[in-house]
């Protein structure tokens, strides 16, 4: 009874988190000005016409392709079309949306974080796909059965991210951003790229033919997932770095080990723990964290994300490819500032720093700080070999 009493809870909170980013996400200007055009636009593809049956494994991927404008309307187009407007040198970010996220709002969503990376990123040449996914089709009256099949399509959706991925030139270096239940796509698509079965379905041969980063936001995964022979455990093996946001007070996720016995504690409220370290071995040099508890709060929902420019600024190695390669992170014990003070967000061990950021528009309250490992550095894109485009007969 009292389990399923904090399902109901945990799934109503879900609903409401998704409720309060629609209405409270930063507006799209519907005016471009002409100083505004500032990028060449982006891709939305589309999972909408394929099948969300677990273990589904089309002969044929029926990808939905949309280009975007900075200045401009929305137009259908296609998958050579998009293969020929990327340009081969710079790198390619997709981001991946949480679950209840309509298509009205994933397009709205998508236009707020193309503007978002772009700023964050200053410049730096970049392709931005966004993947969407049904992840809001799923109503049976019953919340946690709700939130449990959104998971099971996010994973199958990893399938057609990987094909996807494949779709792009060979040596475009990629980051991959997923938010919630999206990191759940991504994860599966890593692994599923890497060898590993998703419901059945394998890929053949591991692929490594190119630079992949990851960043993952809310992270709606068990924290044990990506150590070897776990649900996803080829998945490191696929990238060069990660960054983990991890957010201690989010909401939503704090009742997510009561969905189903299987999900356990969310990845984006543990971090990477000292038992993950331990399994991951010589992985752990890829994992970075970033604290943003005390910026996103109790918050979950993405619009809470993309409205902080300053994180966009501190992904943006992440995102194109610049900086040195990081070491082995070691944590110490303790660790102050000039003034005595520790710099601990908290007794995770996550080294911090702190950053005055401006208040959101409508907010009350002082001024919000940033807790944060030291500004994260990612390795510098490898040097990888063209190839063709892999297309799943």
């Amino acid at each position: 009874m009292y389990q399923t009493a904090l399902k109901s809870v945990f799934s109503a909170v879900c609903v409401l988190c998704g409720i309060l980013g629609v209405n409270f996400a930063p507006g799209v200007a519907q005016d471009c000005l002409a100083d505004d055009c500032v990028g060449s636009g982006y891709w939305i593809v589309s999972t909408y016409s394929m099948p969300q049956m677990p273990g589904s494994n089309p002969k044929c991927l029926d990808f939905q392709f949309y280009f975007k404008p900075v200045c401009g309307k929305m137009r259908r187009s296609s998958c050579a079309e998009m293969q020929q407007s990327l340009d081969p040198n710079a790198p390619t970010c997709f981001y991946i949306h949480g679950s209840y996220v309509g298509i009205d709002v994933a397009i709205k969503d998508a236009n707020n974080t193309y503007g978002w990376l772009i700023n964050g990123t200053q410049g730096c040449p970049l392709n931005v796909v966004f993947f969407v996914w049904p992840s809001d089709e799923y109503h049976t009256g019953l919340p946690s059965v709700d939130v449990t099949r959104s998971g099971i399509v996010a994973t199958q959706n990893g399938i057609y991210l990987a094909h996807l991925i494949d779709r792009i030139p060979g040596h475009s270096p990629v980051c991959l951003i997923g938010h919630s239940h999206g990191t759940r796509t991504v994860a599966a698509s890593l692994h599923y790229r890497g060898g590993g079965q998703i419901y059945g379905v394998y890929k053949g041969s591991p692929n490594r033919c190119r630079p992949i980063r990851v960043v993952f936001a809310a992270a709606a995964i068990n924290h044990k997932w990506l150590n070897p022979n776990n649900r996803y455990g080829k998945a490191m093996t696929q990238i060069d770095s990660m960054l983990n946001l991890v957010n201690r007070r989010d909401l939503a996720l704090t009742l997510y080990p009561f969905v189903t016995p299987s999900y356990g504690r969310a990845l984006a409220k543990t971090g990477v723990t000292r038992f993950d370290k331990r399994r991951l071995g010589d992985q752990t040099c890829k994992v970075h964290e970033l604290d943003v508890t005390d910026v996103i709060g109790f918050r979950h929902t993405w619009p809470n994300y993309y409205g902080r420019p300053e994180l966009a600024r501190m992904i943006a190695p992440y995102i194109c490819f610049c900086g040195s390669a990081p070491q082995c992170p070691t944590m110490p014990k303790q660790a102050h500032n000039r003034a005595g003070e520790k710099l601990y967000a908290d007794d995770s061990g996550i080294p911090s720093f702190e950053i005055e950021l401006p208040r959101p528009t409508g907010e009350q309250g002082g001024v919000e700080k940033i807790g944060s490992q030291a500004k994260p550095m990612a390795p510098p894109a490898e040097n990888a070999q063209a190839t063709g485009v892999n297309v799943l007969n």
